[in-house]
């Protein structure tokens, strides 16, 4: 690599660092653009997509840290706005249920759990039903086509 495409790399990983170290801290893509001389909005998420891509491709650093992040950041909103809401200003109740929102979607809390509870009798009729179905296509065990009944 030249000397001229190393320091732009260098230059680039340094604005991507930063880049990221912005989003993190909850500045808006625009404010990213801006501050670190991106053409646009759409500029500066595009690069912050690819350091966090190439981070957890190269790191090892799974989804979680990110859910973490996220997660920390709504504890600290909700934390700053708790005392409102708990003194009956509808605005920050609202917020607030927002933040919890925002919390059960990040947690899978809304994720339909579906469990389905076997009895011995249920899973005898079950295993009846799929001999009498293997039965009835000449799959049932002992069966087969060069078997002598």
């Amino acid at each position: 690599m030249r000397r001229g495409n190393l320091a732009q790399s260098a230059k680039t990983a340094e604005r991507r660092t930063q880049a990221v170290k912005m989003r993190t801290e909850g500045h808006t893509y625009t404010q990213i653009a801006q501050a670190l001389g991106y053409a646009g909005r759409n500029a500066a998420h595009m690069d912050i997509k690819r350091a966090l891509e190439k981070h957890v491709v190269e790191e090892g650093i799974a989804l979680e840290v990110w859910r973490e992040l996220e997660l920390g950041r709504l504890d600290a909103m909700q934390l700053a706005i708790w005392p409102e809401a708990m003194a009956g200003n509808t605005r920050a109740i609202e917020t607030c249920l927002k933040i919890l929102d925002r919390r059960a979607k990040y947690l899978g809390l809304d994720t339909a759990i579906k469990l389905e509870v076997l009895t011995v009798d249920a899973l005898d009729a079950q295993i009846a039903r799929l001999e009498a179905e293997l039965g009835a296509a000449g799959l049932a065990p002992g069966h087969s086509e060069n078997s002598e009944a």
